[in-house]
């Protein structure tokens, strides 16, 4: 019996990409896929003026496979001052805050990315372009 679980076991090890494993490089900095919380995936990121902050994405979380555009938003910490608060379940609540389209060259993992941002509600005004190291 242990005969026949071991090789499912390592199927299943293999199977899906540790989420550690995804690391991007940007212009700006890595970009880190840090966890898959509450059906989002969450990523860290540095934006182009140099800030910290998170990329959250519902319904991205666990999609290894099947990756295409999604819509999040972006929280952090900077001198933006939203109308109103925004973040994640226990986490991150920011006035820092903006809309976030992630769009994927290929469906699977690894694949490079582009990320388009805007602040708070505004329009898409920047962009950071990553690839898988």
């Amino acid at each position: 019996m242990i005969k026949a679980i071991l090789p499912a076991l390592a199927a299943l090890a293999f199977a899906v990409p540790a989420l550690a494993d995804e690391v991007w490089s940007s212009d700006t900095g890595q970009i880190v896929y840090l966890a898959d919380e509450y059906g989002s995936a969450i990523l860290t990121f540095t934006d182009t003026d140099g800030t910290n902050g998170e990329l959250v994405f519902p319904g991205l979380a666990g999609n290894f496979t099947d990756r295409s555009v999604h819509y999040g938003y972006w929280v952090g910490q900077s001198a933006l001052q939203c109308p109103a608060a925004l973040g994640r379940p226990g986490a991150l609540t920011s006035l820092s805050w903006g809309m976030a389209t992630i769009a994927f060259d290929d469906p699977g993992f690894p694949s490079a990315f582009t990320v388009l941002l805007a602040d708070c509600d505004g329009d898409f005004d920047r962009s950071i372009r990553a690839t898988p190291f």
